[in-house]
């Protein structure tokens, strides 16, 4: 095996990878012509579920009814709910010293340039 010559630089070019959200029972038509919006897959924010809160003097019949109240008058504040994505859009704009975007199959990669790769480009995503 050779060794690394000590007068080399490694320079190590990490990406972010943006997918597109297929719905269940979704039709041929979405998914081959790529109609769902690209959102981001954040490292250490995968999870698509987050806590929200709920205005409680909302009157409607729901599924965050508390069983000690069967009347449909109050919810609990606190309920589980979806997370509003980071488009791709937002991250390709948004962060700073990245490449344009390379395409592998139906997903884009986006990745650092020569002159943010000082930059934690992970981080920078998470902050968006």
């Amino acid at each position: 095996m050779a060794a690394q010559p000590a007068n080399t630089d490694i320079s190590v070019y990490r990406r972010l990878r943006s997918f597109r959200q297929g719905h269940r029972h979704e039709s041929v038509a979405a998914l081959i012509k790529r109609l769902r919006p690209l959102v981001m897959s954040i490292p250490a924010d995968e999870i698509q579920v987050e806590v929200l809160s709920r205005d409680t003097n909302t009157a409607d019949f729901s599924s965050y009814m508390g069983e000690a109240s069967h009347s449909a008058t109050r919810g609990f504040p606190i309920v589980m709910g979806l997370k509003t994505p980071v488009t791709f859009e937002t991250a390709q704009e948004g962060l700073s010293n990245v490449d344009f975007a390379f395409q592998i199959g139906s997903d884009f990669f986006i990745q650092n340039t020569a002159a943010g790769l000082s930059g934690d480009l992970h981080a920078g995503a998470q902050a968006l």
